[in-house]
């Protein structure tokens, strides 16, 4: 039988949109695909369609995703779906479209045993902890204009849902976190609602640190190393806790010099 193949943007906006035409349009999802770049092979008996991005349209399926599987659901779906991986919003895709059959569509997140529904489960999980790493792991530091500056370079583009948390903790700030591997910046201005705005190295040359921030900066160090047990050092156990590539955007694991900032 006849399988059809939307290609979309790798985003929220992208996939949600290639969702809302499948749907539109009453395709199997059995027989459908979405898939967020197209292969070099072609696939015999495969229709393929280009879906352009659609916030309107895109809209309509968020608020029939928290209408339907609750915040909590809507949120394991965009998580899943800020993960590289190639099959994200195939899976996606299938499992809301499973739970919109059930009268309790929340209930598909129980079918453990389902591929597409464990899939997702897998790349929500995978987010979530580098999403928690990260809540902890973010180090700050001040710019002039008392303004918070932090980078971060994740696997899984996760920066809007850090600037919804550090927007929530500190709404009376200036702060920018700059995801360095997608030249994209979260700006949250105190009072404000905090927005995604493009990143060159242009801005990141001109930014100045606070004076007397270099200071603070190599006290935090000295704090970390003294307050070590040489006897009890653990270096494995470490790397479990704290993966390394999280260090260097830490200050007490970077030398002066070594600031990401010039």
């Amino acid at each position: 039988m006849e399988e059809h193949i939307l290609i979309c943007e790798d985003s929220v906006d992208g996939i949600f949109t290639a969702v809302y035409r499948a749907y539109e349009k009453r395709y199997a999802p059995e027989r459908t695909q979405i898939w967020i770049s197209e292969e070099e092979n072609l696939r015999l008996f495969a229709v393929y369609e280009s879906v352009d991005t659609d916030k309107e349209t895109s809209g309509k399926v968020v608020r029939t995703l928290k209408r339907r599987f609750g915040e909590k659901g809507f949120y394991t779906f965009c998580l899943a779906l800020s993960t590289p991986d190639t099959g994200k919003a195939t899976a996606v895709y299938r499992t809301l479209a499973k739970g919109l059959r059930l009268r309790r569509p929340s209930d598909i997140f129980y079918r453990h045993a389902d591929p597409d529904v464990h899939k997702v489960e897998s790349l929500q999980t995978r987010a979530g902890r580098e999403m928690d790493h990260l809540r902890g792991f973010l180090r700050f530091c001040e710019l002039e204009g008392r303004i918070l500056y932090a980078e971060i370079g994740p696997e899984n583009h996760i920066l809007p849902y850090l600037a919804d948390h550090f927007a929530d903790r500190f709404p009376k700030e200036h702060f920018l976190i700059l995801d360095t591997g997608r030249s994209l910046s979260a700006v949250h201005e105190a009072g404000k609602a905090w927005f995604l705005a493009s990143a060159d190295s242009f801005m990141r040359e001109n930014l100045k640190e606070r004076g007397g921030e270099a200071l603070y900066r190599e006290l935090f160090r000295c704090f970390h190393h003294k307050i070590a047990i040489e006897a009890r050092r653990n270096e494995n156990l470490q790397k479990n806790m704290l993966p390394l590539r999280f260090r260097p955007y830490m200050a007490e694991f970077t030398k002066e010099g070594d600031g990401r900032i010039s």
